[in-house]
């Protein structure tokens, strides 16, 4: 079986399956729904964390991305609006699952 065929093949099971939601989609969706989780924890370690509450210094120079810029840019909510949506639990899932629905793969030629 050439290159060719073999790629051939992973396009085709692909159409054959079908897939709701991209892998990417589905990673999003997973810490969308992760953030979620921890953020409505009262007294968390895992949620001083992912709001920078933990103090120590940090090595000179560009400031890496954090995990929570990348929540807030996939929702396009601010801090306070995230804090917010993540309190009802039901409105959260909703607003996960539209961000997460539409979103194309972007592995496939």
């Amino acid at each position: 079986m050439s290159a060719l065929d073999r790629e051939r093949n992973k396009f085709s099971v692909l159409e054959d399956v079908k897939p709701q939601r991209s892998l990417e989609a589905t990673i999003l969706r997973l810490k969308l729904l992760y953030f979620g989780q921890v953020m409505r924890a009262r007294m968390s370690l895992e949620r001083d964390i992912m709001l920078g509450q933990v103090e120590g210094h940090r090595k000179q120079g560009k400031p890496w991305m954090r995990w929570l810029d990348s929540i807030k840019e996939t929702t396009g909510l601010r801090l306070e609006d995230l804090k917010e949506a993540v309190q009802d639990g039901k409105k959260w899932r909703t607003l996960v699952e539209e961000k997460t629905r539409n979103r194309v793969r972007t592995n496939v030629k």
